[in-house]
């Protein structure tokens, strides 16, 4: 492996973890867009360069399996807060979700804290059986979600 922060994850196909490159930006926007437009129904007109803007300044973190990358997460460290986590359209189900998850935990200075849009109930079951545990609740904003705190390290 090139870079010592390269991890590989045993028991989930060859998957490797590693810090996020320039050239990992056309793939990650696509994924991003992608997903999004197939599951976040709320959003009008989502963009490619959507995702530059959402993760800047944050740390992002790529899983790769066999050269493909297949998702990714982005954390803003300064306050733990888990912005982006993303699974590539087809590899959901395969613990690239978890094992993503559990580089942003340990990654988290605090307890790791998150938002989901109420309607996405495939990302709260998947959080929820992570262990996290609601702890406010948006009404007023559009669209309405919900924020998850990982209290394992408190």
């Amino acid at each position: 492996m090139g870079n010592n922060q390269d991890k590989v994850i045993s028991g989930i196909n060859n998957l490797i973890l590693r810090d996020m490159v320039p050239d990992d930006v056309v793939a990650l926007s696509q994924i991003y867009l992608t997903t999004r437009r197939q599951y976040f129904s709320w959003l009008r007109q989502p963009k490619l360069e959507d995702f530059q803007r959402a993760s800047k300044g944050e740390t992002v973190r790529v899983a790769v399996i066999n050269d493909e990358i297949v998702g990714f997460a982005s954390l803003s460290e300064w306050d733990s807060f888990l912005h982006l986590l993303f699974v590539k359209v087809g590899w959901h189900g395969q613990g690239i979700g978890a094992a993503l998850l559990s580089w942003a935990r340990q990654k988290a200075h605090h307890p790791l804290e998150l938002k989901v849009v109420l309607v996405n109930q495939a990302a709260r079951r998947f959080y929820e059986r992570e262990g996290f545990k609601i702890v406010s609740y948006s009404k007023l904003a559009k669209p309405e979600n919900v924020t998850y705190r990982d209290d394992r390290k408190s």
